[in-house]
């Protein structure tokens, strides 16, 4: 779902890579993008093979999975990018998507996938078509980078307070958003180093 008022965005055909999000005005980091909302799946459920070509299932935790709702557009639809303008951010067990640099007008909208490392990944098609000059050409994190990543996860949960969900079937819009991300996470995040973009500006 996403957050940022429609006039800041549109849905196009991209050359590669299906339909993605561009910018129809500047955004300016530490923007909320939006919230991955959806029905709650329990991952035994869940055909991953079928998962493969659509990439829509958001983790939720080791045994549960969001399934957003694809009748309109949303955050769903931000494409993989080695070197992603957009990152997401844990808030009361929902996971937010922001902007993590200055976004220009006409700008896709990309994030990373966070996809562990490829080597179990059988018959693989996560490849990335990014063409950013550290483009990978595969959507995964490297062992050190998924673990880099899964263990800053770790750390900020332990620091923060979480509303718990308990038998619900859908994760549903929160009552309040913080307003921004602040700056200090934005720098969290790029001192993480976990791909070889390790440049991501600030400006």
């Amino acid at each position: 779902m996403f957050l940022l008022k429609k006039y800041y965005w549109e849905v196009k055909e991209t050359k590669s890579k299906g339909r993605g999000v561009f910018a129809r005005k500047p955004i300016s980091a530490g923007t909320l993008i939006g919230d991955y909302v959806g029905k709650l799946v329990h991952l035994k459920d869940v055909d991953f093979d079928k998962e493969k070509g659509n990439l829509y299932l958001m983790y939720y935790n080791d045994t549960t999975g969001i399934y957003p709702s694809l009748r309109k557009p949303g955050i769903h639809l931000l494409n993989h990018s080695c070197s992603p303008n957009c990152w997401i951010f844990k808030f009361k067990r929902h996971t937010l998507v922001f902007a993590l640099k200055n976004i220009m007008n006409g700008d896709e909208l990309t994030i990373s996938y966070l996809l562990p490392p490829g080597k179990l990944c059988t018959n693989c098609t996560h490849k990335c078509f990014c063409e950013s000059k550290v483009c990978t050409k595969s959507m995964h994190l490297t062992e050190g980078g998924y673990k880099k990543w899964q263990d800053f996860q770790d750390k900020e949960e332990r620091k923060g307070k979480y509303r718990k969900i308990i038998n619900e079937n859908a994760l549903k819009l929160l009552a309040k958003y913080p307003k921004s991300i602040s700056k200090s996470y934005i720098v969290k995040i790029k001192n993480l180093e976990i791909t070889q973009n390790l440049s991501i500006s600030l400006i």
